[in-house]
């Protein structure tokens, strides 16, 4: 008589992460958030130092996602 033997599987858990830094994309998203956060200030530095002149929106952005990247 042939006789088996079952294993119990058991799943290993890894423990959750501990705050949002530890997972790719939660800090990938937070770290967009952030520059997103820094460009929209800068632009709006920009619209005040052109004396809150409209229609330029989309240029000071840029101008200001420029300036947060260094280049």
């Amino acid at each position: 008589m042939r006789q088996t033997t079952t294993m119990k599987r058991t799943a290993v858990k890894s423990p959750a992460p501990q705050n949002r830094f530890e997972t790719p994309l939660a800090r990938t998203a937070f770290l967009k958030e952030d520059f997103n956060q820094k460009v929209a200030e800068k632009a709006y530095e920009l619209y005040l130092a052109r004396g809150c002149e409209n229609g330029h929106d989309v240029e000071d952005w840029i101008q200001a996602e420029q300036i947060v990247r260094g280049s």
